[in-house]
């Protein structure tokens, strides 16, 4: 296993940029931080693909650091101490076929993707700005999105690479299988009931009851090209947050309880892929 761990170079940053002008403190995250570890700048411009909209997410996190940075560091020290437990688990139960780079860093927040490739090699991107902003610091969530961001990255070996990986999940119904698919992946890696990020009691029981609802709604978005707030912590579909995990989540299920196991939900076309989705979705919504 291998670690980037930029964090001590962060607060040395931070200290010298806390206070000032936006642009200041944009600027000298480039220059004074994360030109020290291009693959960061690389992937962080690579998934925004717009200087304008990297500078306003970047922004968006910096502009509260101060704010949680206590948050900030315990979600550090809990990512340390959570990480050579998760990926053991991950190696046992989905052998990866090879040692992915963890690189640990501050950036712009949450993504639906938190994977990338350094030099060829994949490597999960963990990005400690989002864990405190959104307040996913203790071990539960920690854990959790270790879990799901190695599901996402197992799923990126079988496919191709990172890069082919993200291409396929600009196609709604492939986001849906492979983030379901995740969902499932970090369960499996977890051997536990885990939901990172759900900090309703009662969210998978509303899911579970308004499926038909919330499929039809996916349908809909998906004929436009718009599902991101089917995933996205910052936004909901009829009152609730990461529909889409859930929705994707029980098609595997469906999947798995019909015999499919981890190499078939990992080698399926991507063709037969999108139909299997699409195809689940119509049945829940009675289209």
């Amino acid at each position: 296993m291998r670690i980037i761990d930029s964090m001590r170079d962060f607060i040395i940053y931070w200290k010298d940029y806390s206070g000032k002008n936006p642009e200041e403190v944009f600027h000298g995250w480039i220059n004074n931080y994360a030109s020290r570890y291009p693959e960061l700048l690389i992937f962080e411009a690579a998934y925004w693909r717009d200087l304008d909209r990297l500078q306003a997410e970047i922004m968006r996190v910096l502009g509260r650091i101060d704010a949680v940075i206590h948050d900030l560091i315990e979600a550090w020290m809990t990512t340390l101490q959570s990480l050579e437990d998760v990926y053991s688990a991950a190696s046992r139960r989905l052998g990866f076929p090879r040692e992915p780079i963890f690189a640990i860093y501050v950036g712009s927040g949450w993504k639906s993707r938190w994977i990338a490739s350094i030099l060829d090699e994949a490597a999960l991107f963990i990005d400690l700005g989002a864990l405190a902003t959104l307040k996913w610091i203790d071990q539960r969530d920690v854990r959790g999105v270790l879990a799901f961001g190695l599901g996402q990255l197992r799923q990126a070996m079988e496919r191709g690479g990172a890069e082919r990986y993200a291409e396929l999940e600009e196609n709604p119904y492939f986001r849906l299988y492979s983030q379901g698919l995740a969902q499932f992946l970090e369960k499996l890696i977890l051997a536990e009931d885990s939901w990172h990020g759900i900090a309703e009691e009662d969210w998978a029981e509303e899911c579970r009851r308004r499926m038909g609802e919330l499929a039809a709604s996916y349908l809909d978005g998906a004929r436009k090209g718009l599902v991101d707030q089917f995933y996205s912590p910052y936004q909901s579909v009829k009152g609730l947050s990461f529909a889409g995990r859930y929705l994707g989540y029980e098609l595997i299920r469906k999947l798995s309880e019909s015999r499919m196991g981890l190499n078939q939900l990992l080698g399926i076309s991507e063709s037969e892929v999108v139909k299997i989705s699409k195809e689940f979705l119509e049945r829940l919504s009675g289209r």
